[in-house]
């Protein structure tokens, strides 16, 4: 089976200073085991800190909830760990507990050996996919060294029996402190090989503790599965979708902006009132998860009384930190035999929240026996399903797929358009993975992202690419009909492959080629990069006789047409004035008149230097400098308000600089 998720630590909502978060991997770790194996006492013993917080659990003896801490390793980096309950009747806290264990300490008393609730949490273990984790044989000191090498091979042979495989197996006294070093120096490298949970991806945390502080309000705690928290935004509290605003935030006891995937977190929200908050909740980012009370699984039986489970039996699901009452519809024959796995629906009395790959155990709670457990593979199913009237091909594929295939059969799907972002998640709402796929895309360059407004749009880089070598085909048609052209209008190209596009879109679309130089575009036409108007004895007439007209006329602005044109040359003028316009050799002012571009930068600076130091320029000030006429003058400021130089306060005479960003907000 594949792993899992991790659970963290939190002791209690106290103000401490923030402290900096150096870049490491956020790991958790966990107990598990039969009662009274010395689960408390192995972390009191590698902490410091007794986890039985609940008087009740110092009268009985006995751990009931869970409890939390961290490990200080040698190294400096901290370990988050969580004490779960041993007894047979709080399962379901072991189960919230272990739902978030990157590495879980099974403890057995060397005393007693394997026992009932140890081969049941070994067997949750495995539904759960947790594969980490290690044998912590405890109360050595009470045995004898024959005893516990005995033990050892009880232990090995079990697992080989059981699981196929051994894992390492730790020798200790938490009394005498024998073997803890050992075990410190072993948990000191588990970030050299266990990966921990993503950064990335959407924020989801399993609340697994509500309570109240008298000035600070509600406080929620649980484990980052993935993504990332911030101070002062908001989020969304499931299955309610309640919206939350957080207040404070605190990791390992300490203040924090943010706390990210794989740590534990207490979460104080603004203006939330305790009772609308349970354990069993889901803090997750707002709009991105969907409550459902139908789930396409994939289930696997395996209990020690090696029972099967029929179609439409009442079991109790435990997901995440919460539990909730289901029928259980097998899609796949009348029954799953112990040890046996097939395709079910769970039909829930109340809104669960999952995402597709989430782990769960299922639970009779009248034999006190855990039957069995699965993976979520479709978190939002269309309608309760019958059996033997369910098309299983659909969940089979989703059970095969990746992310990344997935995504890919969408795109192919939408035929080469533009997709936001936030249209992928609400596709997407059961897989929490669906962001680092899209991003693993964009960077091999199998996607491309425009930005629009805030919200990024994406499309197949492949898609993309025919759009360009459609362009590319039609423009080498357009040069050789018109040699003297810069290139095609925009409007016209959006007319011919692109009307099913947003026009906004399109516009961001220009801006990317633009920007990564793949097309020149320039006054709204688009040109091929590379490619080199024809200049042959017509244009440079044409073009010498534009540039001598405006170096006789020098600040008299001509037009362009006051020259005496052929048909001819009439046919294909506008054309070289707008290349050498590009090339900043023309300036157009408005309309037929235009000027030098030396002549336009002349003009330009100075008025630069009268707007800074005045905060106007007059029609004077241009008549006093260079003798412009009115006229020309008028024509100059028309130009200056097209470029953004100047802005039209409705007097003809004068311009005032035209406002700058954070002057219009």
């Amino acid at each position: 089976m594949e792993s899992t998720q991790n659970l963290d630590f939190h002791q209690s909502f106290k103000v401490e200073k923030p402290e900096e978060k150096k870049e490491s991997k956020h790991l958790i770790i966990g107990t598990a085991g039969h009662i009274d194996h010395g689960k408390t006492a192995l972390i009191k013993a590698l902490t410091g800190y007794d986890a039985d917080r609940l008087e009740e659990e110092k009268k009985r003896g006995m751990t009931i909830e869970l409890g939390f801490t961290s490990l200080s390793l040698p190294d400096g980096q901290k370990i988050g760990i969580v004490d779960t309950p041993g007894h047979e009747k709080f399962v379901k806290t072991m189960v919230a507990g272990a739902v978030g264990m990157d590495l879980v300490m099974v403890v057995i008393s060397a005393k007693e050996g394997i026992m009932p609730q140890t081969r049941e949490h070994l067997s949750i273990l495995s539904l759960l996919g947790i594969k980490n984790f290690i044998i912590c044989l405890t109360m050595i000191d009470l045995v004898s060294p024959e005893e516990v090498e005995q033990r050892k091979m009880e232990i090995t042979e079990y697992l080989e029996k059981q699981f196929s495989f051994t894992v390492p197996i730790f020798p200790l006294s938490s009394f005498s402190k024998e073997g803890i070093p050992d075990l410190i120096k072993y948990l000191s490298t588990l970030h050299e090989f266990i990966q921990g949970k993503p950064e990335q991806g959407i924020f989801r945390m399993f609340v697994d503790r509500v309570f109240s502080i008298a000035g600070a309000g509600t406080v929620l705690t649980g484990t980052a599965m993935s993504g990332r928290i911030e101070l002062k935004k908001e989020y969304a509290l499931y299955p309610k979708n309640l919206p939350i605003k957080v207040r404070n935030l605190q990791v390992h006891g300490k203040d924090s902006d943010f706390a990210v995937g794989g740590e534990r977190v207490a979460v104080n929200l603004s203006s939330i009132d305790k009772s609308l908050c349970q354990k069993g909740d889901v803090l997750a980012e707002k709009d991105l998860l969907y409550p459902s009370s139908l789930l396409d699984c994939r289930v696997q039986v395996d209990n020690a009384l090696e029972q099967s489970i029929k179609n439409n039996r009442k079991l109790e699901l435990l997901l995440g930190t919460r539990h909730v009452l289901c029928k259980l519809v097998c899609l796949e024959g009348e029954e799953i035999p112990n040890k046996s796995s097939a395709l079910v629906q769970l039909q829930c009395e109340e809104p669960v929240v999952a995402l597709s790959g989430d782990r769960f155990i299922l639970r009779d709670e009248s034999q006190k026996l855990s039957i069995g457990g699965g993976k979520v593979i479709d978190p939002l199913p269309r309608g309760r399903h019958r059996r033997g009237r369910f098309q299983t091909e659909r969940l089979r594929s989703l059970e095969d797929a990746d992310e990344g295939s997935l995504l890919q059969n969408f795109f192919h799907k939408k035929k080469g358009i533009f997709l936001a972002l936030s249209a992928i998640r609400k596709a997407f709402p059961g897989y929490g993975n669906i962001e680092n796929a899209l991003r693993d895309k964009e960077e091999k360059g199998e996607l491309i992202s425009i930005l629009l407004q805030g919200e990024k749009y994406l499309i197949p880089g492949e898609d993309l690419e025919e759009k360009e070598k459609q362009i590319q085909y039609y423009m080498k048609d357009f040069y050789q009909r018109n040699p003297y052209k810069i290139g095609e209008k925009t409007s016209v190209l959006y007319s011919r492959f692109f009307s099913s596009y947003n026009r906004n879109i399109y516009k961001a679309l220009l801006e990317y080629w633009r920007e990564k130089e793949i097309f020149r575009i320039s006054h709204d036409i688009l040109a091929i990069k590379d490619y080199k108007m024809k200049k042959d004895e017509k244009y440079t007439n044409i073009a010498n006789t534009l540039i001598t007209l405006m170096q006789k006329s020098k600040f008299s602005f001509p037009k362009i047409t006051e020259p005496l044109w052929s048909k001819e040359e009439e046919k294909i003028l506008l054309d070289i004035v707008a290349c050498l316009e590009e090339k900043g050799t023309l300036v157009q002012l408005e309309g037929e008149y235009y000027t030098l571009g030396n002549l336009f930068s002349k003009l330009k600076e100075f008025t630069l230097e009268k707007l800074q130091s005045k905060g106007e320029i007059t029609v004077e000030d241009l008549r006093e400098e260079f003798s412009l006429s009115r006229k020309n003058s008028k024509l100059f400021f028309k130009a200056c308000d097209r470029l953004h130089i100047t802005k039209d306060n409705g007097f003809e005479s004068a311009r005032k600089p035209y406002p700058k960003l954070d002057e219009t907000e």
